[in-house]
């Protein structure tokens, strides 16, 4: 069987990602810190497309920022098991390597239908419809 012919499957997975950083923190920069640590992770890479969720942003106006992302993880083959508690590993040790100690990261890719619907369009944005 020649390499030009074989497939390979791929699982894509929405997962929403919480994530808590001191003040002063940049919504972009958390995005980009993410997106490094899953993209690079030497055991399972995966390929990751972070949005800001749509109404979300850096409140309270003191103590941490708080922000959620809506995240599409691609991976190679199916999906292990447990992968919310994986990407979370992997997504608090960057974050905390970056931004210090106080900061954590929650992540959880059990969502409803209803939710992956509204999270969605943070994604891939609102359909144009015509009036």
């Amino acid at each position: 069987m020649s390499a030009a012919s074989t497939t390979s499957t791929t699982s894509a997975v929405m997962a929403v990602v919480r994530v808590e950083t001191p003040a002063g923190v940049e919504a972009q920069t958390v995005e980009a810190e993410l997106t490094r640590a899953l993209h690079q992770h030497e055991k399972r890479p995966m390929t990751v497309e972070l949005s800001l969720a749509d109404g979300t942003g850096p409140w309270p106006r003191r103590g941490p920022a708080r922000y959620a992302f809506v995240a599409v993880l691609t991976l190679a083959g199916r999906a292990p098991e447990r992968l919310a508690h994986r990407v979370e590993k992997i997504a608090r040790k960057a974050i905390r390597r970056r931004f210090g100690r106080p900061a954590s990261a929650e992540v959880r890719t059990e969502i409803t239908d209803a939710e992956a619907g509204a999270y969605w369009y943070s994604v891939r944005g609102t359909p144009h419809r015509p009036a």
